[in-house]
């Protein structure tokens, strides 16, 4: 596993991390380095200062070797200091939250809220979080941060020239509640880095023990798996992607096409199962207006699909300059884009998996989407921002209210692939919410070639919910396919 270094912010410590190192142990060597006059170093000897920091932080890291690392706040801050002095095991970095302004005034105004008479009267939960954290050592903290950001202010170690030195990819977090650090300023040393990419989530605020765990493990998760996407120039915008093993034009390639509010990161360890399992090399892509991909509101018709897979999709693969044959493996709109796009293309199609795929809206469709709406609007569905920031609401209203629309209501696309004669293998969860076994039929017959499947105790989404099954069934498939 790889290792993944957590920094907290100014005036917080280790325990910060206690349930977000949970979600994280699983995928990630999880490591916490506490910052100098913190937590367990609150005695710390050498001088707390942003240069003595950035040299502990370094001979840290010097025993750990190569590592990702998460910086929030201040953590952020030392993180980038020290990837910019050329430092080759930090392979890449997250910040969140991250004030990058500093200078004399801004750092007088910062010191202005660390008053303890401030905190108890003007913003008391915050100082019982920070009591938590401190206990009876948080005035002397307070005291030690105040003169650490007037310095710091003098001198601040970041600028935008000095960080055109960093390497490593870098992605730049903050919420969009965040009232302590700007989006102009982010971006400021955002744009200035070569490999970096922002991204706002809309509910995030900046104290981190004041956002759900389990949103903070999911976003860090999303992140660092970013850090390997490439970005496709098209006409739509840049579409991002990721590549699994090595492209060759004598070897067929997967193709992953999400679903209707997917993402690259929501996939999760599937591609990357199917491909070892086919030992073939695969492509995770992600439409315009989704995660990394460049935004795009274009406004959706009953012709929005037909767009993705025969414009989008197209575009796409003339951008990256793929020859080779594909096999398309599609969930719920993606599946549908599989079977638009193999029907105009059938020589580029070696083959195409779909799952829960639509060809008909129908009357079990709306009414699965329904109570998706009642989630999304009560804050049930917070976890979409960690994959798609700011375009998560639109993203789920384009989906939500396109397919309830009265233009909608008779979408059928049963005739536009018909005669479609590329083998096809269509998987169906038998307990699916937003489609039933009828569309499964309907593909079948339409096709010339199409093997229906149907898993037992499975919804909408058979590859995270029967993982092994389905690959198992994808592999004795593709045995067959000419």
């Amino acid at each position: 596993m790889n290792n993944l270094i957590l920094i907290h912010g100014a005036l917080g410590n280790a325990k910060e991390f206690d349930e977000i190192s949970s979600f994280l142990s699983k995928r990630y060597n999880v490591l916490i380095y506490e910052i100098p006059h913190h937590g367990g170093k609150s005695d710390a000897s050498i001088p707390f200062t942003i240069e003595d920091l950035i040299t502990d932080f370094d001979e840290y890291i010097s025993k750990i070797g190569d590592c990702f690392i998460y910086g929030f706040s201040l953590g952020g801050y030392i993180a980038l200091s020290l990837a910019q002095s050329g430092n080759t095991h930090i392979k890449g970095i997250i910040t969140q939250g991250t004030k990058l302004d500093w200078t004399p005034e801004s750092a007088i105004k910062e010191t202005q809220s660390l008053d303890i008479d401030f905190l108890q009267s003007k913003v008391k939960p915050f100082y019982d979080y920070l009591l938590s954290l401190h206990d009876s050592y948080l005035p002397d903290l307070l005291k030690k941060t105040a003169s650490f950001m007037i310095e710091l202010g003098k001198k601040p170690s970041i600028t935008k020239e000095s960080v055109r030195s960093i390497s490593c990819p870098v992605r730049m977090l903050r919420g969009g509640k965040d009232k302590m650090v700007s989006k102009e300023e982010t971006l400021n040393i955002c744009n200035s880095i070569q490999n970096s990419y922002y991204f706002e989530i809309p509910s995030f605020i900046h104290p981190l023990g004041f956002i759900n765990p389990k949103h903070v493990a999911r976003a860090i998760e999303v992140q660092t798996s970013s850090f390997t996407y490439k970005w496709a120039k098209t006409s739509f915008g840049n579409i991002a992607y990721k590549t699994i093993g090595e492209l060759n034009e004598n070897r067929p390639v997967l193709l992953f096409l999400h679903e209707a509010i997917g993402s690259i990161a929501k996939w999760k360890y599937f591609p990357e199962k199917v491909s070892n399992s086919l030992n073939l090399p695969a492509l995770i892509l992600e439409f315009p207006g989704y995660g990394f991909s460049f935004e795009y509101n274009n406004k959706r018709d009953d012709k929005y699909l037909h767009h993705f897979a025969l414009e989008q999709l197209p575009a796409f693969l003339e951008s990256i300059n793929l020859n080779q044959d594909i096999i398309i493996i599609g969930h719920s709109d993606g599946g549908t884009n599989a079977l638009l796009y193999s029907s105009k293309y059938p020589k580029k199609v070696k083959g195409i998996v779909t799952m829960a795929a639509h060809v008909l809206n129908e009357q079990e469709t709306k009414e699965g989407i329904s109570p998706a709406i009642e989630a999304f609007e009560s804050g049930k569905m917070k976890g979409l921002e960690m994959y798609h920031g700011t375009k998560t609401e639109s993203l789920f209203y384009a989906w939500a209210n396109t397919w309830l629309s009265d233009d909608f209501s008779n979408w059928d696309i049963s005739e536009d692939i018909k005669k479609n004669d590329v083998p096809a293998l269509i998987i169906q969860g038998e307990n699916d919410q937003y489609g039933t076994n009828d569309q499964v039929y309907i593909i079948c017959k339409q096709l010339k070639n199409a093997i229906p499947y149907f898993i037992e105790d499975c919804g909408h989404a058979p590859h995270l919910e029967k993982p092994e099954q389905v690959i198992e069934k994808i592999k004795s498939w593709s045995t067959n396919i000419k």
